[in-house]
C-alpha cells in the first residue's frame, strides 16, 4: 500500500502529465491512448482523493476535540476554583466557630463556678438565719428579757447596754434575711445563665461539627477535580499536538496543491494560438454566472484559510450555492480536464478560447460531480456538473476561477 503522500505526489504527477498530453497539438489523433491511461490511473486517483478526505477530516476532528477537551478544562478548573473557595470559606467559619465556641464555654464555666459559689453563700446565709430563729425561740426576745431583767432591780446602765446590744443583733440579723434575698436572687439568675450558654455551646458545637463535615467533603472534592485538571491537562496536550502534527502534514498537502496548479497555469499558458482558437469558444467580452441566485461567500484575493489557518491567496470567487446545484459553462468551449484535486475537489477545466483578445481557461470546483468529459464541446450555459463541498472545503458552495493567458484573476473583472 502506498503511503497517504505517496499517493496525492502520484496522482498530482499523473494529472500533470494528462494535461500536458491534451494540450499538445496532436490531442486528436492521441486522445484514445490518453482515455486508457485515464482508465488505469482512475483507481489511484481515486484511492489519493480518499487519503486527502481522510487527511483533511482528521485535522478537522483533531480541532474539535482539541476544542472539547480546552472547553471540559475550562469547566474544571472553574469548579476546582469555587470549590477551593467554598473550602477556604469553610475553614474560616471553622476557625471562627472553634474561636466562639472556647469563649462560651469559657463564659461557661465561669458561670457554673459563680452558681456553686452563690450556692454556697446560700447556704451559709440560711444556716445563719435558721440559727436566729432557734436562738429567739429559746431565749425569748431579747428586748422583753432586758426589761424583765430591770424590773427586777438590774442597773438601769445595764439594761441601756443590753438595749443597745439587742439592736446591734437586730440590725445584723436585718444584713443576714437581706443577703439572702439578693443571694436567692443572684442565684436565679445565675441559673438561667448557666442554662442559657449551655444551649449556645450545644447549638455552636453542632454547628461546628456541620462545618467539619463539609469541609471534609470540601477537601476530598477538591482533591479529586484537582486530579480531573490533571488528566484534562494532558488530553488537552494530547489534542493540541495531535492537531498541530496534522496541521502540518495538511499545510505540506497545501503546498503540492499549489504547485499543481502554478503547474496548471503553465500548461494553460503553453496552449497554442490554434489550440485556443478551435476551443469552440463563443467569443463575446463577458462571461455569464456560472450559477445566478446565489450570493458570494468569498471573494478573490488574500484570506485566512478556513481550514489551514494561514494567508494565501483565494484564486476564485466562491458562490454560496448548495450541493447538488446544477453548475452551468461560463461560455463556450472545450473541457480540458475533469479530475479530483485534494485541495480544489471534482472539477472541471474548461477552455473557452479568446475573448478580448486574450486566451480564457474557467474552472469549477468542490463539485459533487461534473456532467462531461475531456475534449467535448459544450455551450454558454450547458449544464457541466453539480456543486458540492469536496477537496478542502468547509460547506457546499462552488469555487470558480478564471485564467486569463495562465494567470489567475478577480472573476467578477470577467461577468
Amino acid at each position: 500500500m502506498f503511503s497517504t503522500t505517496r499517493r496525492a505526489s502520484l496522482a498530482v504527477l499523473l494529472v500533470a502529465a494528462l494535461i500536458a498530453a491534451l494540450t499538445t497539438p496532436s490531442f486528436a489523433d492521441k486522445r484514445d491512448d490518453l482515455e486508457k491511461q485515464k482508465k488505469g490511473v482512475s483507481g489511484k486517483i481515486g484511492d489519493a482523493k480518499k487519503d486527502l478526505e481522510q487527511s483533511t477530516q482528521k485535522y478537522a476532528n483533531a480541532v474539535a476535540a482539541l476544542k472539547k477537551a480546552q472547553g471540559k478544562l475550562n469547566a474544571a478548573q472553574s469548579k476546582l476554583s469555587n470549590t477551593r473557595g467554598a473550602l477556604a470559606t469553610a475553614k474560616a467559619q471553622d476557625a471562627q466557630m472553634q474561636a466562639k465556641l472556647v469563649s462560651t464555654q469559657a463564659e461557661l464555666d465561669a458561670a457554673v463556678a459563680r452558681l456553686s459559689q452563690g450556692k454556697s453563700e446560700l447556704r451559709s446565709s440560711e444556716a445563719k438565719v435558721e440559727q436566729f430563729a432557734v436562738q429567739n425561740i429559746e431565749q425569748g426576745d431579747p428586748g422583753m428579757r432586758a426589761f424583765s431583767e430591770l424590773l427586777q432591780g438590774e442597773d438601769p446602765s445595764a439594761f441601756t447596754e443590753q438595749m443597745s446590744l439587742n439592736d446591734a443583733v437586730s440590725d445584723d440579723q436585718l444584713a443576714t434575711m437581706q443577703g439572702l434575698a439578693a443571694t436567692r436572687v443572684l442565684l436565679e439568675v445565675n441559673r438561667k445563665r448557666v442554662t442559657k450558654l449551655r444551649d449556645q455551646v450545644k447549638v455552636q458545637r453542632e454547628a461546628a461539627a456541620a462545618n467539619l463535615v463539609r469541609k471534609q467533603q470540601l477537601e476530598a472534592a477538591a482533591e479529586d477535580q484537582r486530579a480531573q485538571v490533571a488528566e484534562l491537562v494532558v488530553a488537552r496536550k494530547g489534542a493540541r499536538k495531535t492537531a498541530a502534527r496534522l496541521r502540518e502534514a495538511d499545510k505540506k498537502q497545501l503546498a503540492s496543491l499549489e504547485s499543481d496548479r502554478r503547474s496548471l497555469e503553465a500548461k494553460i499558458r503553453a496552449l497554442t494560438p490554434k489550440q485556443v482558437n478551435n476551443a469552440g469558444g463563443d467569443g463575446g467580452g463577458t462571461l455569464s454566472y456560472p450559477v445566478s441566485g446565489y450570493p458570494i461567500t468569498s471573494p478573490y484575493g488574500m484570506r485566512f484559510h478556513p481550514v489551514l489557518h494561514v494567508w494565501k491567496l483565494h484564486d476564485g470567487t466562491d458562490f454560496g450555492a448548495p450541493c447538488g446545484t446544477p453548475v452551468h459553462a461560463a461560455a463556450g468551449g472545450t473541457v480540458l480536464q475533469t479530475y479530483y484535486n485534494g485541495g480544489y475537489g471534482n472539477r472541471i477545466i474548461l477552455n473557452n478560447g479568446r475573448m478580448r483578445g486574450k486566451g480564457i481557461v474557467t474552472t469549477y470546483n468542490h463539485l459533487t460531480r461534473w456532467t462531461v468529459h475531456p475534449g467535448e464541446r459544450v455551450k454558454r450555459g450547458e449544464t457541466i456538473g453539480y456543486s458540492g463541498t469536496t477537496g478542502y472545503s468547509t460547506g457546499c458552495h462552488l469555487h470558480f476561477m478564471v485564467l486569463v493567458n495562465g494567470a489567475t484573476v478577480n472573476p467578477m473583472g470577467w461577468l
